[in-house]
């Protein structure tokens, strides 16, 4: 299984930290790279990468001031 790594990004899309997640399947890797970043809350987002491939990247759109609710 391959290990994952995931770099978890600040609000201009730089990586500010690197973790490197135990082997698993995508899914279980997405779940806990997700829960990493919402635990944290200083991060706006990250990258998955497995083996020099870029698996998944989470970017949360940014509502706008304007935006109609």
């Amino acid at each position: 299984m391959a290990a994952y790594q995931c770099c978890f990004l600040d609000g201009n899309g730089q990586v500010v930290r690197t973790e490197v997640l135990r082997p698993g399947d995508e899914v279980r890797v997405h779940r806990d790279a997700m829960a990493l970043v919402t635990r944290a809350g200083r991060f706006s987002g990250y990258e998955l990468w497995a083996e020099g491939r870029k698996v998944e990247m989470y970017r949360p759109l940014k509502r706008s001031k304007s935006a109609v609710i």
